[in-house]
């Protein structure tokens, strides 16, 4: 797919992406890569362009573009360019109302649910913190229950307890995802697979993958996130790892590995057959005797 802007800036060359149902890729890449180009291109929202969109097999067009985006979801960025009506439950239903669904009481409630908002269902949205607006956004698109999930920047603009709460809410959902974030550190925690896009797509692999490829990140403008950092330094220092963590979790299991690899090596340097670590030892029960 090749895409450029009215000005003919050219916002995406050549890129070629396939997503499985059931998974969730991530796209990352820095402020002008064209992560939400993609996105709206995906949704429909963005037309005419070079190439081929196919949503369950079917190419998207200008004649079956509203039909085929009720397969797909976008939620913005911001969430405040998407609610706008009086209480969460309104806002929530507005969209399957508008397509002429049905069970409009049941999609809403299991969106809710789905979100973890079901207590607010008659607050007033504009009333909430950022961060439950952004889950509001979010069940709005969940009440449509489209095939796969668009979210552009979901932890932009969160604190860290609202981030840590979207990341684990997005992650234990069920529904196949393409996240365009700048967040390697969230997008560890949530995705299946990254695409590093430039315009062009630079890579493919595992976020391990990618922060392994520290030239592909300089080039693409992206930071290693704090404890990759931290795990880098210890490789410079003499303490090899296998690879670098992006995530806690990530982070826990290759910190056991060093601390057991090095807990190894440090037995066989005191073993019997060590003169210096027999001394050592001889020495210590002199002293633990009184001698």
């Amino acid at each position: 797919m090749t895409y450029k802007y009215e000005d003919g800036t050219m916002a995406l060359r050549d890129v070629d992406l396939s997503i499985e149902r059931g998974e969730k890729v991530a796209i990352v890449g820095p402020n002008g890569a064209g992560k939400s180009t993609l996105l709206n291109l995906v949704a429909g929202f963005r037309m005419p362009f070079s190439g081929r969109v196919l949503i369950e097999g079917r190419e998207l067009n200008h004649e079956n573009a509203d039909e085929l985006r009720s397969e797909v979801g976008l939620v913005f960025q911001d969430p405040e360019d998407q609610i706008f009506m009086p209480t969460v439950e309104e806002d929530v239903a507005f969209g399957p109302r508008n397509l002429g669904l049905d069970d409009i009481d049941a999609r809403v409630t299991r969106a809710l649910r789905s979100a973890g908002i079901e207590g607010l269902a008659k607050r007033r949205p504009h009333r909430l913190s950022y961060g439950m607006k952004k889950r509001v956004a979010i069940a709005g698109i969940l009440a449509m229950e489209p095939e796969m999930l668009l979210l552009d920047e979901p932890t932009s603009g969160l604190d860290p307890r609202a981030r840590l709460e979207l990341v684990k809410l997005l992650r234990e959902m069920d529904k196949t995802m393409l996240i365009a974030t700048h967040d390697l550190e969230a997008a560890a925690e949530i995705v299946d697979r990254a695409v590093v896009l430039n315009v062009s797509v630079v890579m493919e692999g595992t976020m391990s993958d990618i922060v392994m490829s520290k030239k592909v990140l300089q080039d693409a403008g992206l930071e290693l996130p704090p404890v990759s950092k931290l795990f880098d330094a210890m490789g410079r220092m003499g303490y090899p790892v296998d690879s670098l963590p992006v995530s806690m979790d990530q982070a826990v299991a290759e910190l056991t590995r060093v601390i057991d690899r090095e807990a190894k090596r440090t037995s066989e340097l005191r073993g019997p057959g060590n003169p210096r670590s027999d001394r050592k030892s001889r020495q210590s029960d002199a002293r633990g005797n009184g001698d």
